[in-house]
C-alpha cells in the first residue's frame, strides 16, 4: 500500500512538473540558461580534470602506493586498510562525486566488499577547493579566508565521522589485499578521460533539471514557505531561509546568498558538508545500484551537522581583521565559458571517435 502511495506521489509530482513546464515557458528557459551558466562556468572546470585524474590514480595502483607507515595509522585511528585510507585523504580534495567514484572503482575490482563500500562512500565525500573558491568564496565575499574556513570546517566534520565510523568498520570484514603494481596505458587513460566526460554529462543534466525544479518551488510559493520555516533559525530571516532552501536542492545555487554576510557560513559551511539534494541524486547515479547510497545519505546529514558547529566554533578567529565590503565580492568578473563549451565539444568528438576505433577493432578480432 504505502509502495503504491509513494509511485503516485511521485507520478503527481511528474506531471505538475510537466505541466508546469508547459505554462511557464519563460521561467523554465531562464532555469535552463542559468544552470547551464552554473555548469559553464564552475562546474566543469572544477570537477572534470580531477575526475579523470582521481579515475587514473585508482585503475593505475597508485592508491596502493602509500607510505608504510600510514598503514598502521589508519587502521588504528580509521579502521581503515592503505588503498581505503588514499581514496579518504585524496576525496576530501578532489570534488563531491569522485569520492563514491573511486570507492565504486575499488568495489568493482573486488579490493574491498559491498558493506565496507557503503560506509566508506558516506565517508569518502568533499566538495573540494576548486569549487569552494571559486562558487562560494569568491563569488560571496571576494576574501580566501571564508573558503578556508568551509574547507577546515568540512574536513573536520569527516575526520570527526571517520573516528566515530570507525568501529563498524572494524567489524565489517574487509577484502583480503594482494599486491598491486603501478601500470598505467595510453588506453587506461583514454577510458578514464572518456568515463569522466561520460559523468560530466550526468552531473550537468542534473543540475539543470533541479534548476526548474527550483523555479517551479519559486513560483509555487513552496520555497518561500519553507525558507520561512528556515528563516527561524539563530542568524536567519525569510530571504536567507529561502535562499538556503535553493542552495539545499542544489548546492550550486549558493551563489545567489547574500554578498558578504559572515553570519551565513556556518549554514555554508553545514550546506557544503552535506552535499544538496542534486548532489545526492548525482551520485546515485554514479554508484549505479552497485552500492546503496542510503548510508551514505545518512553519513552526510550528520556531518552536516558537525560542520555547523565546526564553523560556529571558529568563524571569530577567521571574521578577525575581514572588513571585505560587499562590493567586492559583487565586483568580481565572470569566468568565459568558453573553455568549458570547447571541453565539451572535444570529448564528445573523442568518444565517438575512440567508439568507432574500438568498435572496429573488436570486429575485426572476431
Amino acid at each position: 500500500m504505502k509502495k503504491n502511495a509513494g509511485k503516485a506521489v511521485k507520478a503527481a509530482a511528474a506531471v505538475l512538473l510537466f505541466v508546469y513546464c508547459l505554462l511557464d515557458t519563460e521561467g523554465t528557459a531562464w532555469a535552463v540558461r542559468s544552470s547551464l551558466r552554473r555548469c559553464t562556468e564552475t562546474v566543469i572546470p572544477s570537477l572534470f580534470a580531477v575526475m579523470a585524474a582521481a579515475s587514473v590514480i585508482v585503475r593505475s595502483g597508485i592508491t596502493a602506493m602509500m607510505p608504510k607507515w600510514t598503514a598502521p595509522v589508519g587502521r588504528l585511528l580509521f579502521g581503515m586498510e592503505p588503498n581505503e585510507l588514499s581514496v579518504f585523504t585524496f576525496s576530501m580534495a578532489a570534488g563531491y562525486p569522485v569520492g563514491l567514484r573511486m570507492i565504486c572503482e575499488e568495489y568493482a575490482a573486488g579490493r574491498i566488499s559491498q558493506k565496507r563500500a557503503e560506509l566508506l562512500a558516506g565517508l569518502c565525500f568533499g566538495a573540494g577547493p576548486a569549487f569552494v573558491f571559486g562558487c562560494i568564496s569568491r563569488q560571496l565575499y571576494g576574501s580566501a579566508a571564508a573558503g578556508q574556513l568551509i574547507l577546515l570546517s568540512a574536513v573536520s566534520a569527516n575526520v570527526i565521522l571517520a573516528l566515530i565510523m570507525s568501529v563498524p568498520l572494524r567489524r565489517c570484514r574487509s577484502v583480503e589485499h594482494k599486491g598491486r603494481s603501478f601500470d598505467i596505458s595510453a588506453d587506461m587513460l583514454t577510458d578514464c578521460v572518456l568515463g569522466s566526460g561520460r559523468a560530466m554529462a550526468d552531473i550537468c543534466v542534473m543540475i539543470v533539471f533541479f534548476a526548474v525544479v527550483t523555479r517551479f518551488l519559486v513560483t509555487t510559493g513552496a520555497a518561500a514557505a519553507a525558507g520561512e520555516l528556515l528563516g527561524k533559525l539563530p542568524g536567519l530571516g525569510r530571504i536567507r531561509g529561502e535562499a538556503l532552501v535553493a542552495a539545499l536542492l542544489d548546492v550550486t545555487n549558493a551563489e545567489a546568498l547574500p554578498r558578504g554576510d559572515w553570519l551565513l557560513l556556518p549554514y555554508i559551511s553545514g550546506l557544503t558538508s552535506f552535499g544538496g539534494v542534486c548532489v545526492m541524486f548525482q551520485l546515485s547515479v554514479v554508484a549505479r545500484g552497485r552500492i546503496s547510497v542510503m548510508p551514505l545519505i545518512i553519513m552526510r546529514a550528520a556531518a552536516g551537522v558537525v560542520s555547523f558547529f565546526v564553523s560556529m566554533l571558529l568563524l571569530p578567529y577567521f571574521m578577525a581583521g575581514e572588513t571585505v565590503e560587499v562590493s567586492a565580492a559583487v565586483g568580481t568578473s565572470a569566468p568565459s565559458p568558453v573553455p568549458s563549451v570547447m571541453l565539451v565539444i572535444m570529448t564528445f568528438m573523442l568518444m565517438l571517435e575512440y567508439g568507432r576505433k574500438k568498435n572496429g577493432k573488436e570486429a575485426y578480432i572476431t
